[in-house]
């Protein structure tokens, strides 16, 4: 399954050229992962609680297929792109309305322990969690 939301390429989100500043793509996949998580029932904020382990990125890159403009509409797309011991990579798609790939992204996220910072594996509702983001692409090794 694939997570979606729609979106609105925002002022906030480019430079002066009125083009996505580089960064904010970043910003935005972050989003989908944290709205991912709401719908859910797994709010960010009460991960941040508690004694959950924590989910820090550890590694990320994008391409950028297409040029996000002020005003354009976007749909993002959230899949699982590898579940480790420890660690998950996150496959973030942003496509225009007709479906034209326009930057894609990858994040590596690494469970860690909150105290010494030493990593930690996923938790079993966690693992749980991500089945909902596993695509035929994860399920048969390619991801």
């Amino acid at each position: 399954m694939v997570f979606e939301r729609e979106g609105l390429v925002r002022l906030s989100h480019t430079d002066a050229a009125g083009v996505i500043f580089f960064p904010r793509l970043l910003e935005m996949a972050q989003e989908s992962w944290e709205d991912f998580l709401a719908a859910n029932g797994l709010a960010l904020a009460h991960g941040l609680e508690g004694p959950r382990p924590l989910l820090p990125i550890v590694h990320c890159e994008a391409d950028y297929r297409r040029p996000m403009r002020l005003g354009d509409r976007f749909r993002a797309q959230l899949s699982l792109a590898r579940a480790g011991r420890s660690s998950l990579g996150l496959r973030h798609r942003f496509l225009a309305p007709d479906g034209t790939l326009l930057a894609e992204a990858l994040t590596i996220h690494v469970a860690m322990e909150r105290r010494s910072g030493q990593p930690v594996p996923l938790s079993d509702d966690l693992r749980g969690l991500l089945e909902r983001l596993r695509t035929d692409e994860t399920a048969d090794g390619r991801g």
